[in-house]
């Protein structure tokens, strides 16, 4: 080796070392959030469908008490 021949001494003057970048991410598939919504939307009239108004109001059944009615 020669005297006075320093390696790897200083790095003015030299590009930066190119760093390896992470790959593109690849575009995230529509599907799981359509099915995610779709579920959400089918709990969602599930429980619609429980808190809906289901009863018959009652209806009040008039009859004819009068004596005529009963005598005939």
């Amino acid at each position: 080796m020669a005297a006075g021949a320093i390696q790897g001494g200083g790095s003015w003057g030299k590009r930066p070392a190119m760093r390896i970048s992470p790959p593109p991410r690849r575009r995230r598939s529509i599907l799981p959030k359509l099915l995610i919504a779709l579920v959400l939307l089918f709990l969602g009239w599930l429980v619609w469908l429980g808190f809906r108004d289901t009863e018959v109001p009652t209806q009040r059944i008039e009859q004819d008490v009068t004596n005529e009615a009963l005598a005939g």
